[in-house]
């Protein structure tokens, strides 16, 4: 209570300083050889020893603050732990809550193994969201993570971002002509080129023929954008055997390893791509066998094949067709390769019913 009784003393000491009792300072006792006459020597110590006693008090009240900001924040630390203490206290002597048991080993461990707990049940989560995302989308999707890093859709992606370059690229040429034909026209209108007399002048030819030129070049430009644009929104793949992942991806017979062969595969002609995408079609049209009928083989007339049965009580290869004879799933080993020698073997499962 002394302290602040003194902290309120000296404020009230710093507040009641009145600047206007100050004797008013002339002008001239600031300047020389007035300010050496008595009268402003006198006048210019009070003020002096007024802003001396004011910068003294404005120190103590600084100094009295600060003590008063020490001694709370001591209490809240006292008050701080306190509650640290008792909250202890109301917990078992060996549980890991308490502020003295924090960072013993067994503790330390505890709290390992629930952080490693805890990131695992989140990669788990992570990883499913994942999976069902992955199921969502088509088996050839890019967008799939099991795909995102196939040189295809590396490709996809990089065409992708080319497309849209090119695009930006022909908007900004297009500005620019824009520009280019606004000059050619106030060139001509600043000659009156609209002027029968005038327009068999030179400038006037000159003027008109680059506004045309910049006005032609800069239609083509947007239908090259226009076509761009529509590319961007049309798939990559294509069922025009252009690219083959589409039909193989959808074609369930050709197994995943079958697939990544044929995706890093990146010497196929157009030919090779559009043979090996009409037959991944056929082959996934091939699924139930009814009656008696019979397929005949092979089904491709610019591929080599080879076909075997790896279900013998169910179906075989007889005389170039493929033969049923009862009931059940029909396993077939195929081998084709294109003319060029690109191969693929793999399997295919047709339904039987007799």
């Amino acid at each position: 209570m002394k302290v602040i009784s003194k902290f309120v003393i000296f404020s009230t000491l710093l507040l009641s300083l009145n600047f206007s009792t100050m004797p008013a300072a002339n002008a001239g006792c600031q300047d020389y050889p007035e300010s050496i006459t008595p009268e402003c020597v006198a006048e210019n110590l009070a003020i002096a020893k007024l802003k001396k006693e004011a910068d003294e008090a404005a120190q103590i009240a600084k100094r009295l603050q600060e003590e008063q900001t020490a001694r709370d924040n001591a209490a809240k630390d006292a008050a701080d732990r306190a509650a640290t203490i008792a909250a202890d206290n109301a917990l078992a002597p060996d549980d890991c809550a308490r502020s003295t048991n924090r960072y013993l080993q067994r503790c330390v461990d505890i709290e390992v193994e629930r952080a490693r707990l805890a990131n695992e049940a989140k990669d788990a989560a992570d990883l499913a969201a994942t999976i069902a995302a992955d199921n969502a989308l088509a088996p050839d999707d890019c967008a799939r993570s099991t795909n995102r890093y196939l040189q295809l859709c590396t490709d996809a992606s990089v065409e992708k971002a080319r497309r849209e370059n090119e695009a930006i690229d022909s908007i900004r040429k297009i500005s620019e002509f824009n520009t280019l034909q606004k000059l050619a026209s106030e060139k001509y209108t600043a000659n009156k080129c609209e002027q029968a007399a005038n327009q068999i002048l030179q400038v006037c030819i000159d003027s008109k023929s680059g506004a045309d030129a910049v006005k032609k070049e800069a239609a083509s430009l947007a239908k090259k954008i226009n076509e761009t644009q529509s590319l961007l929104t049309k798939p990559l793949v294509d069922a025009n055997g252009e690219v083959i992942l589409t039909a193989l991806l959808k074609s369930k017979s050709l197994s995943s390893k079958n697939i990544n062969a044929t995706l890093n595969t990146r010497s196929l002609s157009a030919t090779d791509k559009k043979s090996l995408s009409v037959y991944a079609k056929t082959l996934n049209n091939l699924k139930i066998i009814r009656g008696s009928s019979n397929f005949k083989i092979p089904l491709s007339k610019s591929l080599s094949e080879q076909f075997s049965s790896s279900t013998p009580k169910i179906c075989s290869i007889v005389n170039g067709a493929i033969k049923t004879l009862k009931s059940g799933s029909c396993v077939l080993s195929i081998k084709f390769a294109t003319e060029s020698g690109y191969e693929i073997e793999t399997t295919k499962k047709i339904t039987v019913k007799r």
